[in-house]
């Protein structure tokens, strides 16, 4: 099946997710964060440790459900008597619930301004190697 990847996440972010079953992530990341704009609540996506530029066929991941999104802004304010400073960012903040462990097949979307795209097969346990 096809699926947006989320790509880079920490190591942590994946243990918790296999353990917990749902975690909320707050997404920070430029690629993942337009990659989440595609997407809505109750769609599937791919989660992996591998930065976008190391996916190759065969690269474990998780899927998972998105049950909740919404987009925060942060703003960070600096000055003193010589300047001030103002800062924005924008991040997703999206609630995943753990459905599968998945292996990827092939890259089918690679392209710059797009999310990253994967064909990716669930992984059953006694289909493990």
């Amino acid at each position: 099946m096809i699926y947006i990847a989320l790509t880079g996440l920490a190591k942590h972010v994946i243990k918790e997710l296999l353990a917990a079953k749902v975690r909320t992530v707050e997404i920070r990341s430029p690629n993942n964060f337009f990659a989440l704009l595609s997407v809505q609540p109750g769609d599937r996506i791919f989660l992996t440790e591998s930065s976008a530029p190391d996916i190759v066929p065969g690269t474990s991941g998780l899927i998972a459900s998105i049950r909740a999104m919404q987009t925060i802004t942060h703003r960070t304010i600096q000055s003193s008597e010589d300047y001030y400073e103002e800062r924005e960012a924008q991040a997703a903040r999206v609630q995943l619930q753990l459905l599968a462990v998945g292996r990827v097949r092939r890259i089918t979307n690679f392209e710059p301004g797009t999310p990253l795209m994967l064909d990716v097969d669930e992984v059953k346990y006694c289909d493990a190697r």
